[in-house]
């Protein structure tokens, strides 16, 4: 099959340009022809600068290992495709003003490449699945369930509304770190200044006049020097164990160990695990509204909860559906899910309205993470001042008591 480039009008009298493979130039006409286009000219691409499927994907990917594709452009990319499709338009025209108003190369590359795979005769979650760094399991999935059910307008509007709710967690938990995070980052650089800079100006004239220091003046001293004598020592220890501690996540032993820890943290872990249920539990209702099977929603959703115990602990609700015992009997089992989202779950499966439940129980849990930390930043953030305040008062109390300390010199 050749590759032909082709010029046609819709029907409106808009230009459309595009590639198309075929077995010759007639079968590209009655492929245009069936799309509702009128085809104007077609002309043979030139082989030099084509390549094949196989090394365009290859080259596509080392690209995006380069320069991965930003979430928010895939967002935007899915409300203006669903705005598109829900005004009517052409899901291939929708690509090619799609491709044409990207500004990021590499996801323009990656829009073009989706737009040549549906004109050439696949489908649209075929080519997508091309693409996985881009599009994840959960957005491909969807994707095919809508195409299968003639369903994709309404697919792309519940993507859109599954990633603006993703983003909108994100940020708000995001701009309520901003604070506490820059208290630790203005009180760190105000000590290391005081234990680098200023401490060692005293020092000098504590030991001109052999002065006789107090204990937490000399241990202050001490720490001072140690610091500044052997800085480069101490970046390289944590540059060592920043790596080591790296590898060791990456690995299932250490990334299981993580997950546990974090579940287990005093105050932090109810917040995590509220917030890996919310996700899992928006993914598998946006799916079973898409029209997925349950058990291959079920895996598709477990891979995007971010925490491998949680991910391990629900293996007897997947076990449970694969055997047909439903939903609520083996979700008793699982010990992540509180008896509360148990007992919604097992409402929405009696009533046939599970997925409807699943993404009110994810609003729910949004709704209490964003109170949980409203919480915790209210006892964080005067905490972050205690703490600074309490190591700036023994400098300042080790240093005044080492000046009292002259009186006692003898002369």
């Amino acid at each position: 099959m050749a590759i032909y480039n082709y010029l046609a009008t819709d029907s409106s009298g808009n230009p459309v340009k595009g590639s198309m493979s075929a077995q010759d130039e007639k079968a590209i006409i009655d492929r245009l022809q069936e799309m509702g286009f009128m085809p104007i000219g077609i002309d043979l691409a030139d082989p030099s600068s084509t390549v094949s499927e196989s090394a365009a994907g290859s080259s596509l990917s080392r690209g995006l290992f380069k320069k991965r594709v930003p979430s928010s452009a895939v967002m935007h990319f899915t409300h203006e495709l669903a705005s598109m499709l829900e005004a009517g338009l052409p899901l291939d025209r929708s690509f090619s003003i799609l491709a044409g108003l990207e500004k990021n190369e590499v996801f323009k590359n990656v829009i073009i490449k989706i737009h040549h795979g549906i004109t050439s005769g696949g489908t649209l979650a075929e080519s997508m699945q091309e693409h996985p760094l881009v599009f994840p399991d959960i957005y491909v999935s969807m994707v095919r369930a809508g195409e299968a059910a003639g369903t994709l307008e309404d697919v792309f509007t519940r993507l859109n509304e599954y990633m603006e709710a993703s983003r909108k967690l994100k940020d708000d938990i995001k701009s309520a770190l901003i604070y506490p995070l820059l208290l630790i980052f203005v009180g760190g650089i105000a000590i290391l200044t005081m234990v680098l800079f200023v401490i060692p100006k005293f020092a000098t004239i504590f030991s001109d006049n052999n002065a006789l220091m107090p204990l937490s003046t000399r241990m202050l001293l001490s720490s001072s020097e140690f610091m500044l004598s052997y800085w480069w020592a101490i970046l390289a220890a944590a540059a060592v164990l920043a790596i080591g501690l790296g590898k060791w996540v990456k690995t299932d032993s250490g990334s299981l160990s993580v997950d546990t820890l974090k579940l287990k943290l005093p105050i932090f872990g109810p917040v995590i695990q509220k917030a890996v249920l919310s996700r899992f539990s928006r993914t598998l209702g946006n799916l079973l509204q898409a029209g997925l099977p349950i058990l291959e929603a079920l895996n598709i959703a477990v891979k995007t909860m971010n925490n491998g115990y949680m991910a391990a602990d629900i293996k007897p609700l997947i076990d449970g559906v694969r055997r047909g015992r439903g939903v609520s009997v083996p979700l008793n089992e699982v010990a992540s899910f509180p008896p509360l989202a148990v007992h919604m779950l097992t409402v929405g499966e009696e009533t046939g309205k599970l997925d409807e439940m699943l993404l009110k129980l994810a609003n729910n849990y949004d709704s209490d993470i964003k109170v949980s930390v409203k919480r915790l930043l209210a006892l964080l953030e005067p905490a972050i001042i205690l703490v600074m305040a309490i190591v700036v008062g023994f400098i300042v109390i080790s240093l005044l008591l080492a000046i009292f300390s002259l009186n006692d010199m003898p002369l």
